[in-house]
């Protein structure tokens, strides 16, 4: 049966673990779960650039190999115990993977995708890392043992990560190389992602903006009131005398005749 990196990592940073690492980060419940679901295909995406670079392979593999047995449990403890060293050195494990500037890339994804700093951003992304060694190293050898052998199933993945990888975060890394090892399937992201982002942007500037005929039209609607109301006064004045100029006649009429 295929293996699932994206669903074994996510059920293994489950919502106590999150709430957990939102406490020690200082960030609410909402926050670190945008966080959190952010890093968890953006470290198998860019575990599967590295795998597909010279070396990169066997370097993932070695870190699986060389990780501690109890690397999950650990992570449990040391999240329950609010103890970040042990997600600063998931992050600096992934950092010597994928390079110090792809992990400044992917920290800064996540904080713009997020609302997090990218110092909370590389906490998320070391307790991920952790996962997902560890999750790795409960696999059968025989799928990462080698690095032939992980790289096909980091290789494999690239469905599950175009599924599970938000639109915003695609856009931020399409430019970062932490994307390249998912080939034609990381082009389609981008390239979805980029018209996802167009049709945004339409779709805002239609819903605020108005109408400059609309404009035009309230501003001429306005000035023929005015002059309607101006234009009745004018009119009422004369009506209103009428009365008076003629009883006044009448009345000299009457003194002459006496």
């Amino acid at each position: 049966m295929a293996v699932d990196l994206i669903g074994l990592v996510s059920q293994s940073v489950t919502p106590q673990m999150i709430s957990q690492i939102a406490g020690m980060t200082g960030l609410d419940q909402t926050t670190a779960e945008e966080l959190v679901g952010g890093a968890v295909p953006s470290v198998v995406a860019s575990l599967a650039s590295a795998a597909s670079s010279p070396g990169g392979a066997q370097k993932i593999a070695d870190a699986v190999s060389n990780a501690d047995p109890d690397l999950t449990t650990k992570l449990t403890s040391a999240l329950g115990s609010g103890q970040s060293q042990l997600l600063t050195d998931g992050a600096g494990k992934l950092s010597a993977l994928i390079g110090g500037s792809g992990l400044s890339s992917l920290a800064a994804a996540l904080s713009q995708h997020s609302g997090a700093t990218p110092a909370n951003a590389q906490l998320a992304i070391g307790a991920v890392t952790h996962a997902l060694i560890g999750a790795l190293g409960q696999q059968d050898p025989s799928t990462w043992s080698d690095g032939g052998a992980i790289g096909n199933l980091l290789a494999s993945q690239k469905s599950a990560i175009s599924a599970a990888m938000p639109a915003d975060l695609v856009k931020s890394l399409s430019s970062s190389g932490l994307l390249q090892g998912l080939g034609a399937a990381g082009a389609a992201m981008a390239s979805s992602a980029a018209g996802a982002a167009v049709t945004q942007a339409r779709a805002a500037g239609a819903s605020s903006g108005f109408p400059m005929w609309a404009i035009v039209v309230i501003v001429l609607i306005i000035l023929a009131a005015i002059y309607w109301f101006v234009a009745m006064k004018k009119d009422a004045k004369p009506a209103a005398q009428a009365p008076i100029t003629i009883h006044y006649a009448m009345g000299r009429e009457a003194l002459a005749a006496g």
